[in-house]
């Protein structure tokens, strides 16, 4: 059965939602969503990422990239906000997503109760290559779930304390979006996208 935490984990990629707070670097290298872009926003991209090295400061790269993404259009832009597919439900029928879809969004179930209820939807509804995906997934994503939790346990009391104080802020910035209408989200996302960046050139040494 998938833990909750890996069900957050879960539906943090598969709902839309931000953070209001202060902005964290996205990691070094192109951007995932880079074939939802329009073809000439994707040129610059990967033209800007071309001779970047794994484990070098990546300032340049990412303001240069940010400067792209909010040179396109209001549409090609809000597209990036839009969910993702998840791996194990691309290519499913129309009523077959509708029904995970419902899970997501059904505001009268518990979180305790939604992670068992995606897994028995999958066992039931998935099969072949989905359901192999599926459980590809939920193994990453208990690994890293694993590996997180050892972390965590590590931290001094004083980090402990401060950790614990900003995953309850997360939690309530998660509720809050999640309660808003998709226009409102839109106008949030425009508002934090316009805030001044930090532009570094590049520097040696890990990230």
């Amino acid at each position: 059965m998938i833990s909750k935490v890996v069900f957050v984990a879960l539906l943090a990629i598969a709902t839309v939602h931000a953070k209001p707070g202060g902005r964290r670097s996205p990691p070094c290298g192109i951007p995932p969503f880079l074939d939802s872009l329009p073809e000439d926003a994707q040129e610059k991209i990967n033209d800007i990422w071309k001779d970047y090295k794994e484990g070098d400061k990546c300032y340049e790269e990412q303001g240069l990239t940010r400067e792209v993404i909010d040179a396109l259009p209001k549409d090609a832009r809000k597209n990036l906000h839009k969910r993702p597919t998840l791996p194990f439900l691309k290519g499913l029928p129309k009523e077959t997503l509708a029904k995970f879809e419902e899970i997501f969004k059904d505001k009268s179930i518990k979180w305790s109760e939604k992670p068992e209820k995606i897994e028995a939807l999958a066992e039931k509804e998935l099969s072949g290559d989905n359901l192999k995906k599926f459980k590809e997934f939920k193994e990453k994503k208990e690994k890293e779930d694993k590996e997180y939790k050892e972390k965590e346990s590590k931290l001094s009391d004083e980090a402990k304390t401060a950790h614990e104080k900003i995953e309850a802020l997360n939690k309530q910035k998660f509720e809050i979006l999640g309660d808003l209408s998709e226009k409102a989200k839109e106008e949030l996302f425009d508002l934090w996208r316009s805030r001044p960046h930090f532009r570094g050139g590049r520097h040696g040494g890990k990230h």
